[in-house]
C-alpha cells in the first residue's frame, strides 16, 4: 500500500507548518529541483479526509486557476515528494491535488505581482480550498512568507496569458507563450529560455557557448547593458513547451550543470 502511505505522509502539506520557526537562509539564488529520485507520473484517484481526488491524466496539461496558496518547509525537508524526489524547502518546488508529476508551472501572488517558475513534484495541500502548496523558498520569493498564504494565479508554461500581470520584480516575468497545437512543436519560437551564466567577459561566454555547442545548438549568446558595461548571457532555447524545458534541464544536469535557471521575457 505505498500509494496510500505516501498520501497519509503528504497529507500536512497543506498547512504553512514553519511561519514561526527559525529558517537559515541560503546563499545562493534559488533554483528548480533537480529532479534526481523523480519519476513522471499521473496517479490513481486518491482520496484525504473522505474527499476523492482525480489527477489530470494527459502528460501535456493546458491548466489556468486562481486561488489560495500556502506553503510549507521544515517539517519536510529531506523527505520524499510524491514522485519521488527528495523535497528541498530552499528549492523552487510545489504540491498540487490533480497536475501531472512533476509539471512547470508559473506562480503569480496577485497581491504584488511577483511572479516565479516552481516545479510540482508533490501532492497537496488538503486543508480547505487551497489550490497549491508552495516550498518556503518559493513563498519567500513571491514574499508570502510571513503571513502564511497569498492569492495566486497557478499557470502551466504553454498556454497563453489571458489577463495582463504586473511585471515580476524577480528572474521571471510574463507573458507566457500559448501551446503549439502540435504535442511537440517544431523550432522553437517562444520567449521562454535556460541561462546557465553570465558573464562580463565576453571571451569567457564564448568558450561556455561552444563547449555547449557540440549537443546544444540552440544555445546563444545574449549580451545586455547594465551600470554602463556589457555582459554576455549564455542561454538554450527560445522554447515554448513545457516537456521541451524539462528535457533541456536534465540534461544540463547530467552534464554537469547543477544551476540551470528558467527565465521569461
Amino acid at each position: 500500500m505505498p500509494a496510500l502511505l505516501s498520501i497519509a505522509l503528504l497529507a500536512g502539506c497543506a498547512k504553512p507548518v514553519d511561519r514561526e520557526s527559525p529558517v537559515v537562509p541560503t546563499a545562493d539564488t534559488p533554483r528548480l529541483p533537480d529532479g534526481k529520485g523523480g519519476v513522471r507520473k499521473t496517479g490513481n484517484p486518491y482520496m484525504v479526509d473522505g474527499r476523492w481526488y482525480n489527477p489530470i491524466q494527459q502528460a501535456d496539461v493546458s491548466y489556468d486557476e486562481t486561488g489560495i496558496a500556502s506553503w510549507y518547509g521544515r517539517d519536510f525537508h529531506g523527505k520524499a515528494t510524491a514522485n519521488g524526489e527528495q523535497y528541498d524547502m530552499h528549492s523552487l518546488s510545489a504540491a498540487h491535488k490533480t497536475l501531472p508529476l512533476p509539471t512547470l508551472v508559473r506562480v503569480t501572488n496577485l497581491d504584488n505581482g511577483r511572479s516565479l517558475i516552481v516545479r510540482v513534484n508533490d501532492r497537496g495541500p488538503f486543508v480547505k480550498d487551497r489550490l497549491i502548496d508552495l516550498s518556503y523558498a518559493a513563498a519567500k520569493e513571491l514574499a508570502f512568507d510571513k503571513q502564511g498564504t497569498a492569492r495566486v494565479r497557478v499557470q502551466t508554461l504553454d498556454i497563453p496569458a489571458t489577463a495582463p500581470l504586473p511585471p515580476a520584480n524577480i528572474a521571471v516575468t510574463p507573458p507566457v507563450r500559448p501551446a503549439p497545437p502540435q504535442p511537440q512543436p517544431p523550432a522553437a519560437t517562444g520567449n521562454i529560455f535556460v541561462q546557465l551564466g553570465s558573464f562580463s567577459s565576453q571571451e569567457n561566454a564564448r568558450r561556455q557557448q561552444a563547449m555547449l555547442l557540440p549537443r546544444h545548438p540552440e544555445t546563444r549568446l545574449m549580451p545586455f547593458k547594465a551600470a554602463d558595461k556589457t555582459f554576455y548571457r549564455v542561454r538554450l532555447g527560445p522554447y515554448n513547451h513545457m516537456q521541451m524545458i524539462e528535457q533541456t534541464l536534465q540534461a544540463l544536469k547530467q552534464e554537469g550543470f547543477n544551476n540551470p535557471m528558467v527565465i521569461i521575457e
